[in-house]
């Protein structure tokens, strides 16, 4: 089992640069204490112009410990103190979530596209049973894929689906690919049984 806690910044008009800055020395800080740490911005859809840091862990122990050090440390205060004296941004979180299916913290691919689906918990399980056909599909077009929901969250009803990339390019013609195969489709179709799709985004990764 792997979690992640992700913190959402909407950054105020002009100060993407500044906001930039802060969230990858955020990022670099909280690595020094466990976590595997990215940073991504969303490049188009749902929140588009949003920053997102993810922190990954192998247990909610280990995450509870590194939150407990990183939050003591030095430096991690002084952008807390930076933040206070000089907001650039709105910002969400942390709130956890899990992954029921290929992480991908490893993965360094550049474009994630994320699909967020209203999924009734009830329906979680029969909804994996539907991954190991849109995994050959992946396959197909080297696209890494991934799936997590919520454990600590406003939102418990919520099934994240995750495409990654290995750039602008690789997505545009992959996306092509997938829309165009018949099978594709029909997952789709059987997913819509299930649940409904909520937000999609595409995210850039930074870091």
């Amino acid at each position: 089992m792997l979690y992640a806690a992700i913190r959402e910044f909407t950054p105020m008009i002009g100060k993407d640069a500044v906001l930039e800055d802060r969230i990858l020395r955020t990022s670099n800080i909280i690595e020094k204490y466990g976590a595997v740490s990215r940073v991504g911005k969303v490049i188009g859809g749902h929140r588009s112009g949003d920053y997102e840091l993810y922190n990954w862990y192998e247990t909610v122990a280990a995450g509870a410990s590194a939150m407990e050090g990183y939050s003591d440390d030095p430096d991690f205060k002084k952008i807390f103190e930076e933040r206070a004296l000089t907001p650039v941004a709105e910002m969400r979180g942390p709130w956890l979530g899990r992954m029921l299916y290929n992480s991908g913290k490893d993965d360094l691919r550049k474009i994630v596209l994320a699909r967020d689906y209203h999924m009734p918990r009830k329906n979680i399980a029969k909804a994996m049973e539907l991954v190991p056909g849109l995994q050959e599909i992946c396959d197909e077009n080297n696209v890494e894929l991934g799936v997590g929901v919520p454990v600590i969250a406003s939102d418990h009803e919520m099934m994240r689906i995750l495409y990654r990339f290995e750039d602008l390019k690789h997505w545009g013609s992959a996306t092509d690919a997938v829309i165009a195969n018949p099978n594709f489709s029909e997952l789709v179709d059987a997913a819509n049984e299930l649940g409904t799709l909520k937000h999609s985004r595409l995210i850039m990764m930074l870091k």
